[in-house]
């Protein structure tokens, strides 16, 4: 994996940590700004760059908090294209692909992505994530009918 010059790691690193603190304090469009400013400094093409998924999955992220799919859907499909090039991630694509979908109402997809995940991985992703989604996982009557 290429190694990104200093200077672009430290800027970089830099507006991910202020991008963190404004969502933090509410300020999302400001949040948004600093972590699309840090994702256009990777150089092209951005696959190489292992960091580049972590910035895009930072945005996927925040864009499912806000409940804004449209912008979400945008930044996993980076995240898919980054790891379609190097297949580093694929559990954590298919989790968070099941996440996506649970977060928008498709609720058979996101179940059928997470039984995937936990076939390949167990419950890992699950860790560190909303209680409801462990929750659906094992009762998923509760929401398909």
């Amino acid at each position: 994996m290429a190694q990104l010059d200093k200077t672009i790691q430290e800027r970089i690193d830099e507006l991910s940590n202020q991008a963190y603190e404004k969502f933090q304090s509410n300020d999302t469009d400001e949040s948004f700004r600093l972590l699309k400013e840090a994702w256009h400094l990777y150089p092209d093409p951005k696959d190489q760059w292992g960091e580049a998924y972590n910035n895009a999955k930072y945005l996927f992220e925040d864009y499912i908090r806000i409940e804004d799919y449209q912008n979400a859907q945008e930044w996993l499909n980076k995240m898919i294209s980054h790891n379609n090039a190097r297949h580093l991630f694929d559990g954590d694509i298919t989790f968070n692909q099941g996440k996506y979908y649970f977060e928008t109402g498709d609720y058979k997809t996101a179940l059928e992505k997470w039984q995937q995940v936990v076939k390949d991985t167990g419950l890992r992703y699950f860790e560190n994530e909303k209680n409801e989604y462990l929750h659906f996982y094992n009762n998923p009557d509760s929401l398909i009918k």
